[in-house]
């Protein structure tokens, strides 16, 4: 009785461990397209930085078209892959043309 009891509380912790992952969570981007294209668009920040982002799998309904050097607000997350992490866009607002 006293294993199974032990055994219990192992899987109630392990459980609750695993469900303490962190999820990725929306970043927001503003910037003026530099370049895009149908799976990506780069931007130019306030900062001066460039950012790849993809639009591959993203929602039209939500990603709409840009054009270059439009100002835009991107709502993305960051997805690992193999050689390192992207940057995909889950919803564009097209701020002025």
């Amino acid at each position: 009785m006293k294993k199974l009891i032990y055994l219990f509380v192992l899987a109630v912790l392990a459980g609750s461990i695993s469900s303490c992952k962190q999820e990725n969570r929306p970043q927001i981007v503003n910037g003026i397209v530099y370049d895009a294209t149908m799976n990506n668009i780069t931007l130019i920040t306030g900062k001066g930085d460039t950012i790849n982002i993809s639009t591959m799998d993203a929602n039209p309904d939500k990603v709409p078209g840009v054009l270059l050097e439009d100002s835009v607000e991107v709502t993305c997350i960051k997805e690992k892959i193999e050689s390192g992490e992207i940057l995909k866009a889950t919803e564009l607002v097209i701020i002025k043309k």
